[in-house]
């Protein structure tokens, strides 16, 4: 028996080549990198890496792959794994969004690792990155996978990486066709991850799936097997994760079609924090800014109003109104907006215990309220509309309704803003002129023989 999914995408996977991709789609390739490794190298001190980093250099490989930020190697899927949940720890990496939230960028460490250790060429890892972004924004675009809590959005990554992964190995078709065999009936993930206290595992939740797919792939090209019918099969993904059948979305070429590839669409984050309260910091710093707010003692009452994802994964939950965790802080409106309102930004040191312990801040969480809103809903999943108002004590407010964050596509980060994060995360860690040679070859990325050059140049000294 065969599967018409498996088919499906390892046919596209294995036809899918560096010269298919228009120009626009390399450089957004180059631009999701330099956000990725930049968000991953500020977390190169988190504990959960620390741990991770340990655990991986127990581990020799003769095909070795680099740890981010380090001049050390390891195996290709425990890099992917370390590296991953460098990229995912400060939840400043980008964000795609259809029926379902999903980072896809989460796919390129996983990428990165397996082409390193295979020798691929720059285009090979570009061709696999794109890839691998496409097909997990197309399940993404297809159905709701949370909706029912059961299961984490590390489900997406199960069906990506391997094939991202494998694609940068060089897997044939047959190959690639196991390789997702293996990680979907292996990797699946519970919904529980992000829920109430968020831990360390938060960040690690995709990191492993993407391990699991490179460690596929590298099983696969040995001549290991899958159960053919992994999506369709009586206990396959679709019973037993989906809830039934999922008309899987067209990909970006597929069939001669001319669908953009879903990468274009991808949301930089501005505020390292969940993506649906990207629009809510924004509208806080605006009132903020508006309203003179100088001591937010002064402030009186702050009234959100947002979409049910929104209400859900960001303040539905009592966790959310008193974090205890930096994981569980980055999942909090009320958090992040105090701290817009307090500091008139949001950055990686406001998420340290003496911030999420400070009375003030947390006195002023209390006066905030979030509330689900109609026009907001309808506005989802295209724009991310939250719709904020400050009362002060003497009687002004002030409210901003933003639709579009900086870094959505609709309103993106120029080329220029991407360096900048970039920067801004590096610094203290890499100095100007390190900075700028990784950039340099950064862009040049689809010109590069050597990986490894690549990784060295990111390494903190």
């Amino acid at each position: 028996m065969t599967d018409p999914v498996v088919e499906r995408l390892t046919s596209y996977a294995a036809g899918l080549e560096y010269r298919d991709l228009p120009s626009e789609v390399v450089h957004q390739v180059k631009r999701l990198v330099i956000d990725s490794l930049g968000c991953g190298l500020a977390a190169a001190g988190a504990a959960p890496v620390r741990a991770a980093r340990g655990l991986a250099l127990e581990v020799r490989a003769s095909s070795p792959a680099t740890l981010l930020g380090t001049t050390d190697a390891t195996t290709p899927d425990m890099a992917a794994f370390v590296n991953g949940t460098m990229v995912r720890y400060l939840d400043f990496n980008d964000s795609y969004n259809g029926k379902d939230i999903a980072h896809p960028s989460d796919n390129i460490p996983a990428v990165l690792a397996a082409a390193e250790a295979q020798g691929a060429s720059g285009r090979e890892l570009i061709a696999a990155v794109a890839l691998a972004y496409e097909v997990q924004a197309a399940w993404a675009d297809s159905f709701q996978l949370a909706s029912g809590g059961a299961w984490d959005q590390a489900a997406y990554a199960a069906i990506s990486a391997p094939l991202g992964a494998g694609k940068a190995m060089g897997l044939s078709a047959e190959q690639l066709g196991e390789a997702l065999r293996i990680s979907v009936v292996s990797s699946m993930t519970l919904g529980e991850a992000r829920r109430g206290t968020i831990s360390h595992w938060k960040a690690a939740a995709v990191p492993n799936a993407g391990r699991n797919g490179v460690f596929a792939a590298m099983l696969a090209r040995r001549g290991m097997t899958g159960p053919p019918e992994v999506f369709s099969g009586s206990h396959g993904f679709f019973a037993g994760v989906a809830g039934g059948p999922v008309d899987l979305a067209p990909l970006a070429g597929e069939g001669g079609t001319d669908h953009a590839f879903r990468l274009m669409e991808s949301r930089f984050k501005r505020f390292p924090a969940g993506f649906v309260s990207q629009t809510a910091i924004e509208g806080a710093i605006e009132a903020r800014d508006v309203l003179g707010i100088t001591d937010t003692d002064d402030i009186r009452h702050v009234h959100i109003r947002t979409f049910e994802s929104g209400k859900r994964i960001m303040a539905g939950d009592p966790t959310r109104w008193r974090p205890e965790t930096r994981e569980t802080a980055d999942h909090s409106i009320p958090f992040v907006v105090a701290c817009a309102l307090r500091f008139g930004t949001l950055e990686p040191a406001h998420f340290e215990d003496d911030i999420l312990r400070d009375p003030a801040l947390l006195d002023l969480m209390q006066r905030i309220e979030v509330v689900q809103d109609p026009e907001c809903d309808a506005a989802w999943p295209e724009a991310i509309l939250n719709i904020l108002t400050v009362r002060v004590s003497d009687g002004r407010q002030h409210t901003a309704s933003v639709p579009y964050y900086t870094g959505h596509y609709k309103k993106p980060m120029s080329d220029a803003d991407v360096e900048d994060k970039f920067r801004r995360l590096t610094s203290g860690l890499l100095d100007e002129v390190r900075q700028q040679t990784a950039l340099d070859r950064l862009w040049r990325l689809d010109e590069e023989t050597d990986l490894g050059r690549v990784m060295a140049s990111v390494a903190i000294a």
